[in-house]
């Protein structure tokens, strides 16, 4: 079907701003963490929220990253599975996983050193074609057998 935009935020910790334009649909804009002054890891998370879809993949634009490393997370059938454990990254990042029932994604960073924060231009979830409904022909209508 094609990319799909979030349609909510959760900011656990309070730790990020302007969180609603990490899905404005503009490449001028950002939601961004505030400093982390000191080591800090997993507990920064932006999570980014959409009417549960068909997925397959998910894409993120970052912008300024000075962390050392990011970590990306679908909740899938209401259980969170990584997607990337890696290196920051400038612009477009797509992350593929088993298709499944995905309503959000979540975004992290972990730093080592001192003073570090994640700009999140954009982020998309990939919505892949529905199937076909499952039924029967009776007469002049269909009946939709749920499965």
């Amino acid at each position: 079907m094609g990319w799909i935009s979030p349609t909510g935020y959760e900011d656990p910790n309070s730790k990020w701003s302007n969180e609603p334009l990490a899905y404005d649909e503009l490449l001028t804009t950002f939601a961004t963490t505030g400093w982390c002054y000191d080591p800090c890891a997993s507990n920064r998370p932006l999570i980014l929220t959409v009417p549960a879809l068909q997925c397959n993949k998910t894409r993120i634009y970052l912008d300024y990253v000075s962390a050392d490393n990011v970590v990306v997370d679908v909740r899938k059938g209401g259980t969170w599975i990584n997607v990337y454990t890696g290196a920051a990254w400038f612009g477009w990042k797509e992350f593929s996983f088993p298709e499944g029932s995905v309503d959000a994604m979540r975004i992290n960073f972990h730093v080592t050193t001192y003073g570090a924060y994640l700009r999140v231009i954009e982020a998309d979830f990939w919505q892949v074609e529905a199937p076909p409904p499952v039924g029967y022909f009776f007469g002049d209508g269909l009946v939709t057998i749920q499965t």
